[in-house]
């Protein structure tokens, strides 16, 4: 069975950028994300920042996208066919990936978020997986 098939949560996010200065959390100290793997080989990704407070003037950075997707040793590759970023849909989104027991690692490759390169790293929880439903 894929090991990926089943509900993950955002728990930390971080940034650098090509100098390798910390950028801080781009999600927050309390993200919000959520990505769904299916047996039919679908993922759904969902993510925002979670400090702060509805309706401020605070960036939420709010991305969502989803579509076919195929993990090939330590590289996740989706086939955009939905997202809230329409540019995204037709392309591929890749990042390294990295299992280690109910924790995923993944990595896009470094590029300009509000002008600045950065490389995120974003952590992962398994919330549910369908083994022994």
């Amino acid at each position: 069975m894929d090991p990926l098939i089943g509900i993950w949560r955002l728990i930390e996010s971080s940034a650098w950028d090509e100098d390798g200065a910390n950028l801080g959390t781009p999600y927050g100290a309390n993200p919000i994300g959520q990505i769904s793997f299916t047996t039919e080989g679908r993922m759904l990704a969902a993510l925002c920042n979670g400090d702060a407070e509805p309706g401020s003037d605070v960036d939420r950075g709010y991305s969502s996208y989803g579509g076919f997707y195929e993990l090939v040793e330590t590289t996740l590759t989706v086939n955009v066919d939905m997202a809230s970023d329409k540019s995204r849909i037709g392309g591929q989104q890749v990042r390294e990936a990295v299992l280690k027991g109910d924790r995923l690692l993944l990595m896009p490759p470094m590029r300009l978020y509000g002008g600045i390169m950065q490389q995120r790293e974003l952590v992962w929880e398994r919330a549910w997986s369908p083994v022994g439903d």
